[in-house]
């Protein structure tokens, strides 16, 4: 495997953290400082550290990426390896860093930190019918709170090729239609490699949360993707 590196990429106002590669205490702890001056430089106050790539990690390595997330007012750990999370699990962790496994967990902690605000990013209403509720509108009116939060979703888009089934984050909801954002990157590299994604069928399914008591399965198709950076969204159109 090669050789660990970082990457950089941001979900609304939070900082992400790609690690990626075969670690070795050198180049974690070189990786490490280069967190430490990144969060000083911008004064990063949330951050999420994504151990997505990293196949292990032992316990001098975690600590010293633990060090360099002391910082922000809040550090969340995700996508770590079952042995990583077992030894976070049982060792002290600094009240600001939490352990997330899912998404469901990101949104809970991060909440309208990783909206998505963007006016263009919604879909206006398609009906003149004054009586017609459509599916976003249901959606919003069951928030579990009043502000505005992002609600993790599980999907499924049909390809020619295979179906894509993965998680991610919507950060903008409207009532045609929502705007989603990936932290795992396995999903979201299989949909950049798709050439062309606009038309496909998708299913979403959202689940009950914290910030979101209602369970929904609903039909959408794909308008377009964004790839900001490293950073990629998603616009899926509810289908009545």
């Amino acid at each position: 495997m090669a050789k660990l590196k970082m990457s950089t990429r941001e979900i609304g106002t939070v900082r992400v953290f790609d690690l990626e590669g075969s670690p070795t205490q050198e180049t974690v702890q070189d990786i490490a400082w280069k967190i430490q001056r990144t969060i000083r430089r911008h004064r990063l106050q949330r951050i999420i550290l994504n151990l997505q790539g990293v196949p292990c990690l032992d316990h001098l390595e975690i600590r010293k990426l633990l060090s360099a997330c002391l910082r922000p007012q809040k550090s969340l750990i995700y996508g770590a390896s079952s042995e990583v999370v077992h030894f976070l699990e049982t060792t002290y962790l600094p009240a600001n860093v939490h352990v997330c496994p899912t998404e469901k967990e990101v949104a809970e902690d991060f909440g309208p930190f990783l909206l998505e605000k963007e006016r263009e990013k919604e879909f206006q209403r398609k009906s003149e019918d004054p009586q017609y509720v459509p599916i976003g509108s249901q959606i919003e009116r069951r928030r579990a709170k009043r502000m505005h939060v992002v609600i993790p979703i599980e999907f499924t888009i049909s390809s020619e090729a295979e179906d894509i089934k993965g998680r991610a984050i919507a950060t903008n909801i409207s009532e045609g239609g929502l705007f989603a954002e990936f932290l795992d990157l396995e999903a979201a590299q299989k949909i950049e490699a798709l050439e062309q994604v606009e038309g496909l069928e998708a299913h979403i399914h959202i689940f009950p949360s914290e910030n979101f008591p209602e369970e929904y399965d609903v039909k959408a198709t794909v308008n377009r993707k964004e790839l900001r950076k490293k950073q990629l969204g998603l616009a899926l159109e509810f289908v009545e």
